[in-house]
């Protein structure tokens, strides 16, 4: 089991199933969506940026904020609280790694489902890592893509220290 704190069942990586899955996200997607994502990021290309009649098509990069990584809902959803939202010792869990699978455009109009799950865990050169799929489907039940996003739940001992973990003279002793 996770460990306890406070009545808090912790998320950490021994307690992590593949499988495991949240609850799903629903976004509308809309020309005032759209538009103010381009701005947020950046971008200035006029075609993001149309009058409130034009139905704009959304750059492939939204789909990370109509479809976002839910790390914490899936902790909830199987009992658990994230690491990050950890009334004690809360710690992160820092991404790795991001892959992307684009299957269709979507734009003004669409409805985006999306769901995240645990898809693998595994530990390399003593470092223990979780890859999450976020999988994001429109009105129609088509598939408008799909991403896999790993974190690193614990460093290897020696390697990266953790905010709010002891020194390496503190650990020593």
């Amino acid at each position: 089991m996770g460990v306890e704190t406070s009545q808090e069942k912790r998320w950490e990586y021994d307690v992590v199933e593949v499988g495991q899955t949240g609850a799903p996200f629903t976004v509308e997607v809309t020309n005032d969506l759209i538009s103010k994502y381009a701005e947020r990021v950046r971008n200035p290309n006029p075609v993001y940026r149309s009058g409130p009649d034009d139905d704009l098509t959304a750059m492939p990069t939204m789909l990370i904020a109509v479809a976002p990584l839910r790390r914490f809902s899936i902790a909830e959803a199987n009992g658990f609280v994230a690491l990050e939202l950890a009334s004690e010792s809360p710690r992160q869990t820092p991404f790795a790694k991001c892959e992307v699978r684009w299957k269709r455009p979507f734009g003004a109009g669409d409805t985006i489902t999306s769901v995240c799950s645990v898809i693998d865990k595994y530990e390399r050169r003593g470092s223990k890592f979780v890859t999450f799929r976020v999988e994001a489907r429109n009105q129609h039940d088509e598939m408008v893509a799909e991403y896999d996003y790993t974190n690193i739940f614990e460093y290897a001992r020696g390697q990266k220290p953790v905010a709010g973990a002891a020194s390496g003279e503190e650990q020593a002793k």
